[in-house]
């Protein structure tokens, strides 16, 4: 299944999902969906990835591992959750605002399988 059929899959599966992209370790979109044209998820899922490397790198220093998974994010406006995925790519998911990141966690779960099956 390609990349892009996941990630919609994703957002369709994903009460109040908005959009998915998925990004290799330098922030450059592998694939996106999006529900809405003026979702910049490119944009989105490039700044998210800063906070997820700063995350990371802060554990590393800490604790001597790269422990995470993922990490949600709620402002005003939206969530996002933001998921690790093999070899240093990662997963971003926008939601509508004061939408559960419990339930995009679980099925982003299920899509980082796919994305990982289709990676090889």
């Amino acid at each position: 299944m390609p990349f892009k059929a996941i990630l919609k899959n994703l957002v369709e599966k994903t009460p109040g999902a908005t959009g998915a992209i998925l990004l290799d370790w330098e922030g450059e979109a592998v694939a996106n969906f999006a529900k809405f044209p003026d979702i910049d998820l490119p944009a989105i899922g490039a700044h998210k990835g800063i906070i997820l490397n700063l995350t990371r790198d802060a554990l590393i220093r800490l604790k001597g591992e790269n422990g995470v998974k993922t990490i949600g994010i709620s402002t005003e406006l939206a969530g996002v959750a933001l998921s690790t995925v093999k070899e240093g790519y990662y997963l971003v998911v926008t939601v509508e605002k004061n939408k559960p990141l419990g339930i995009v966690f679980f099925e982003s779960n299920k899509a980082i399988k796919d994305i990982e099956r289709e990676m090889g």
